[in-house]
């Protein structure tokens, strides 16, 4: 377990990469997803199951949504929709072979905003 330090450092860091992505988002499009959404509606669409699913994407790879329904003790009609679903929201990459349809996570990150973007104050120059 991580010490508070630990656990400072890393906010920290998520909270700068979260700025320079809203700076530059064309700089990042392999790395993170930043939802500006309100947080009720990220919970509505980030489910468990669906983080689960992200989870074991990036930890292996599956053939096929078979394959990876099966590792998730899940109906593979169930994995299809919520793979539709994380998707439609840019979390992950379908590619189609032959008969089958394979995912694969479209970023390293998911950073949820969960403030608004604090403002910049002009720097104040005498007249």
């Amino acid at each position: 377990m991580p010490d508070d330090k630990e656990i400072r450092r890393r906010i920290d860091e998520a909270f700068a990469f979260v700025e320079r992505v809203m700076e530059h988002p064309e700089r990042y499009p392999d790395e993170a997803i930043l939802f500006l959404m309100d947080p009720s509606e990220i919970a509505s669409v980030v489910t468990k199951e669906r983080l689960r699913i992200l989870r074991e994407l990036s930890e292996r790879g599956y053939p096929s949504f078979l394959d990876l329904a099966r590792s998730l003790d899940r109906d593979v009609s169930r994995v299809r929709k919520d793979l539709l679903a994380l998707e439609r929201l840019g979390l992950v990459t379908l590619t189609k072979s032959g008969n089958r349809v394979r995912a694969r996570p479209a970023a390293t990150g998911i950073y949820i905003p969960l403030f608004p973007p604090r403002q910049r104050r002009a720097a104040h120059r005498p007249a």
